[in-house]
């Protein structure tokens, strides 16, 4: 059975449900705004994780970035391209 981290989960999780609820509170199209606003906060939540000695959590939220921004690529092409 696969055990998750309650702290790298909760670090993941912020990432994703900034663009989806940018995505559905504006547009799809305005989904590319939660990236950079996941950008910002996860840099914050970063320094807060480590500061508590919870890498497994700092971990989590550069990973949560990373799929965020995977999510952003198509609304940021469709605002700019």
């Amino acid at each position: 059975m696969v055990e998750i981290d309650r702290n790298w989960l909760s670090g993941f999780i912020i990432g994703p449900m900034a663009t989806i609820i940018v995505a559905i509170s504006l547009s799809w199209k305005a989904a590319w705004i939660g990236m950079v606003c996941d950008l910002i906060i996860g840099f914050f939540l970063i320094l807060v994780a480590l500061g508590y000695d919870k890498p497994k959590m700092a971990q989590g939220t550069i990973w949560g970035f990373v799929v965020a921004l995977v999510i952003s690529l198509h609304p940021l092409w469709l605002t700019f391209g």
